[in-house]
Formats: C-alpha cells, structure tokens, sequence
C-alpha cells in the first residue's frame, strides 16, 4: 500500500515507512478506513527490523544457493552484522578510547581522519582520493544522505574526510541500542569488527572487489589499526576487477547485470569459471558472447582431452609382471619372461615426460606469480597438444599406460584446484589395472558420475553383440533400431555419449545430460537440414525424369513449357516437331533455330539410352 502510495517508484526503506505512517493516520481520521484496511492487511504493524533481517536472509539464501551451483565452496565461518552488534559497540568504544572518533549531539558517532593521520598513515591504498568529494559520499551511501561530505555541518560531522562508525536511526528505521544512544552500525566499521574478532590483530590478505579499494578498505584498515593502535592490520590486499558487460560496470543501478540462474541457462558452472580463469584476477573481465564462446571452447578442449585419456586408459590392458611360475619356465627354456612392453619408455616417451616436466614447471611459475591463471592455462593446453600428438600417433597397444595416467592425474588435480569438476577423474586407475587399490563397495575417492561404469560396459557390450548378431541376417532392421535408440535417448538420458567404431569396440563416455541434449537437438535440426536437401534433390531428380519421357517431337508443345522452364511458347514447327517461329509468328533467328536442334538431339539421345 505504502510503495502504491509512493506512484510505484524505487524508494528507500524509510520513505516507504514514512508513507505507511502516513497512510495509517490518514485512514485513522476516515470513518471506517481503519478496520478495512486492518482486515486487508494493507497496514499492518512492521517492524523495521524483523522485516529487514527476514530480507536479507532471503537474499543471504538465494546467495549461498547460486555459489553452490558454481562450485563454490562455503566459508569456514559467515558472519552477519545484526549478530554482531554488541561486539561493533564494543569496537566503537575501544576506538574512542584511544583518542581517534568522536561522538556527536544527534548520537551519531565518527571516525576522527585528522587525529588518526597525526600518528598513523591515512590514505596508504589511494592517497589522491582523500579530496575525492564524490567518492567519500558514495563511501557513505544512504548514511551520509543527511550528512553531505562537505564541511562542517549541523550533524557534528567536522569534516568531509570524517566517516561514520555509528549512525543515529531516525523514528521507524532500524535501531540497536548504544551508549551514544539507538542507532545502526556504519559500512566499515561491521568489517573491521568481525574479521578482528575472528583473525585478530593482524590479517595477512584481504580480498574484494577493485571498487572497495577506497574507501570502504582504506576505512576498514584504518579502524582496525585506531582499534589496535598499530601500524599494520592488512599484509596484503588483492583486489579483483570489474566485470562489465557491454562496455559498462555490471551494476544494478545501470540494470545491465545477468543472473548466476540466466548465464546458467547457456552455459555450465565450469564454463563460467573458464571466463574467469581466462583473466587475470585483477584485471576487467567483459562478459560478452565472444569471450563466452572461447571461455566454453577450452573448457570444452580441456574435457574432451580427459575423456580421450580415460578412454585411452580404459581401452590399454596393463602388462602385468610375469608370475614366479612364468618366470620359472622362462628361465629352464632360456626363454625370456613376457615383455611388459606398454610400460618401457622410447624416445617418444621421453619427449612428453619432457613435456610433462616442463609444463608443470610453468603452471606452478604462473600461478606464484600473482595468481596467473591465463599463463597456467597456456601451459597446460600446450601440454595438452603434445599429449593428443602422441595418443594420436599410437593405439592402444603401443600407448605407454603409466605416463598418460600421470598426464591425466595432473591434469584432473589442476583443473580441480580450479574448481572445474565436470571432467572424468583418471586418479581412479592404478597403472596394475583399473580400479586397483579402490576396496570393494567404497567410493574411495572415485567420482560418483562413474559409479555406474559396469553398467555402462554392460550395455556397450551388448550392443557390440547385438549389432555383430543383425549383421548377421537375425532381423538386422528392428535390433540396429532398438540399439539406436538405446545410444540416442536411454543412454543419452543418464549423461552417458555413445559412439559406434567401425571393427572397433563402441567407445563411452560420462558427459552432463544437458550437454548431451544440446547436442541432440543440434543432431535432430542437421538431419532435418540434410531431409530438405535430400527431398529437394528427389524433387530434381523427378523433374528430370519427367523432362526425358516427353519424346523429342512433342517437347516444344505449348503443353510441355512450363516442364521445360519456357516463359513464351512457340506458334509453328518443322515436320520433326522443333520450333520455327515465336510465339509472335516471327522466324526464330539462326542461332534460335540452332540451339533448339540441338536441345531436340539430346532429348532423342536420352531417350535412346
């Protein structure tokens, strides 16, 4: 009632609680207003506070629900202002103590800059922003909207550089009680209060966003060493960049902002942090569908790799060592023991241990350096290109099974220390066969998404069959149908691809349901393509055939024309049937009378043959 009294447009908390005050006195002095509108629940009792916390829990859920959609893990601890109003006072106070805030006449209280520089650094992060008038207001949001950073005003703040650690609430706005009186906690000093009751004096990184850097993080640290009248509380500070979209900040204000549940609509939780991992941590990112395209590219590059090395590991039987029986016998004949040739490195071999060695070397160097994740990337696709070079090059035969394990683990750890958790897990191999070391019925450690691998090598297997029996003449039809549908839709169901090789075993792979749907209905749209061409096709081909049925001395007929593609008929013909005149009456020229002849000899040829 209160926000369809204010005309429906963006209001604040307090100017929506004004209106409802408002509309409540208004109905009061209307005979009859009042109970009606009780009845209605239009004016009903609000706390402020309750209504607030119950919004912001809302929210906090909806949060937490998108980070675990992303793969996010969730904090050690979460702290929550309301929950900590007790320990901001108390923080406040301490502060006071110490010489560095001041208390106002309308109970507000505020962080005093001059006395705090006199014997400590204010302004480490960003010294020219101090005489930023418009950034130390947007620093204050909604606190400063009765307190202009301006000078001295009739709030008692003494200087625009001076900020809020206590605000005092105006009558219907939330409010905590305090020795300076009843009140809200200002931005900053929330952050400084819980993370010094958690971490202590000291913190050695302190992260967020490029736009925090002042003044809520100049602020923040600046209460935490007048708290503990200290010289250093933050070690380090790593600041992300903007992300923008279409050139611009993402911003609710600028309403060019996409949800967790939007971009989720078009592309997976580990193609999204492909985007992210693209950039560097610290620089702007732009959320484009050209940046999306090539983000989704390489993680799908990076997952087509590691399905291809649990493919190649699945497909390569282990050469175990000879049995004391085998060794035995070898050594009576003076024959050698079986050879375990899968596991002796060449020079091939070599080269990618090579590789492997090296690339490691890299992604580490780029990762100490600032968090480099672009460059740890570039490593680890050029080592997935010499990996590739070599399985290409080999079958499973001659593919060396213990160093593309090694390959594939690394590869599964670093994109796991990404977060990106979409890709087939080769730790789950041991270099003596699959599944070694793993005790029966336990999942040890072995990605949930292949618990059903029996299953799937089951209805591998009895496809294999199944298609080897209908070749064979047993009602080849309805089995190769029933197969297909089995690969194309139950399989495709239950995440599983499917792929048949021609006098090779069919090849399998664990790969998300909506993937596989998305490339179903690029299957089902191409063949509908190729349908169209194909009917146009037959339609042409039958326009053809028609064409060569009209024998040569009738093809030239009025009746004929529009098989023929003529726009004008012809009015008079040779003893043979081939035109002499135009539609006009006038003699069709020589070279006319010449092309007709000879369009009438081929249609004879056809005919003959």
């Amino acid at each position: 009632a209160a926000r369809s009294a204010l005309g429906g447009a963006e209001k604040s908390i307090s100017e929506v609680m004004a209106a409802q005050r408002g509309l409540r006195e208004t109905a009061s002095a209307t005979a009859g207003a009042p109970a009606r509108l009780a009845a209605s629940g239009a004016l009903r009792d609000c706390d402020p506070k309750a209504e607030l916390l119950s919004l912001a829990r809302e929210f906090e859920a909806e949060f937490f629900a998108d980070m675990r959609r992303v793969n996010v893990r969730p904090p050690t601890a979460i702290t929550r202002v309301t929950e900590y109003v007790p320990e901001v006072v108390s923080y406040i106070e301490q502060i006071e103590r110490n010489g560095y805030c001041y208390a106002t006449g309308e109970g507000s209280v505020y962080f005093d800059t001059v006395a705090f520089a006199a014997k400590h650094s204010y302004g480490k992060l960003e010294p020219g922003a101090l005489e930023s008038l418009e950034l130390l207001s947007e620093g204050e949001g909604a606190l400063s909207a009765d307190a202009p950073a301006a000078a001295a005003d009739a709030s008692g703040k003494r200087r625009p550089q001076d900020f809020v650690l206590w605000k005092a609430s105006k009558a219907g706005e939330p409010a905590w009680d305090s020795p300076w009186g009843e009140g809200r906690p200002g931005w900053h000093i929330e952050c400084s209060a819980m993370a010094s009751d958690l971490l202590g004096n000291a913190v050695d990184i302190n992260a967020g966003g490029i736009d925090l850097k002042f003044p809520h993080h100049e602020n923040q640290m600046a209460q935490c060493e007048a708290h503990f009248d200290c010289e250093k509380w933050v070690n380090t500070f790593l600041h992300s960049g903007h992300l923008s979209i279409d050139g611009r900040k993402m911003s609710k204000s600028l309403k060019n902002f996409i949800t967790v549940d939007e971009a989720l609509l078009t592309y997976s939780p580990s193609q999204l942090r492909f985007l992210f991992l693209l950039r560097g941590f610290s620089d702007p990112m732009e959320y484009a569908p050209n940046a999306m395209a090539s983000a989704a590219a390489m993680h799908d590059r990076f997952r087509e790799f590691l399905t291809s090395v649990d493919i190649r590991i699945r497909e390569t039987t282990p050469s175990p060592p000879p049995s004391a029986e085998e060794a035995a016998k070898a050594r009576s004949t003076s024959r050698q023991a079986p050879d375990a040739t899968q596991e002796k490195w060449g020079v091939e071999e070599r080269a990618l241990a090579s590789v492997l060695a090296a690339k490691r070397l890299e992604v580490h160097a780029a990762l100490c350096d600032s968090i480099d994740t672009p460059g740890a990337l570039r490593a680890l696709e050029q080592l997935l290109r010499e990996a590739n070079r070599y399985l290409n090059a080999r079958t499973p035969a001659t593919t060396n099974r213990p160093l593309i394990l090694e390959i594939g683990r690394y590869y599964s750890r670093m994109l796991g220390v990404f977060g990106v958790t979409d890709t087939p897990d080769p730790e789950r191999y041991s270099p003596f066969g699959v599944g070694a070391g793993v005790a029966d019925g336990a999942a040890g450690g072995v990605d949930a998404a292949f618990a059903a691998e029996p299953l799937v090598e089951c209805l591998a297997a009895f496809r294999d069959d199944v298609r080897q029996l209908a070749a064979g003449g047993a009602d080849p039809q309805a089995l190769l149908k029933l197969c297909d549908r089995l690969r194309d839709v139950e399989l495709r169901a239950l995440g599983v691809r499917l792929e048949d090789r021609p006098d090779l075993p069919a090849r399998w792979a664990i790969v998300p349901a909506a993937e596989l749907r998305v490339e179903a209905e690029a299957a089902e749209k191409a063949a509908a393509e190729r349908g169209g061409v194909r009917e146009a096709a037959q339609a042409k081909e039958a326009a053809v055939r028609a064409m060569r049925a009209v024998p040569a001395g009738q093809m030239f007929r009025p009746e004929h024309d529009a098989r023929f593609g003529r726009n004008e008929p012809f009015s008079q013909w040779d003893e043979h049937g081939v035109p002499t005149h135009g539609a006009d009456g006038t003699e069709l020229s020589k070279g006319a009378r010449k092309k007709a002849q000879k369009a009438y000899d081929k249609q004879n040829a056809n005919q003959d043959s």
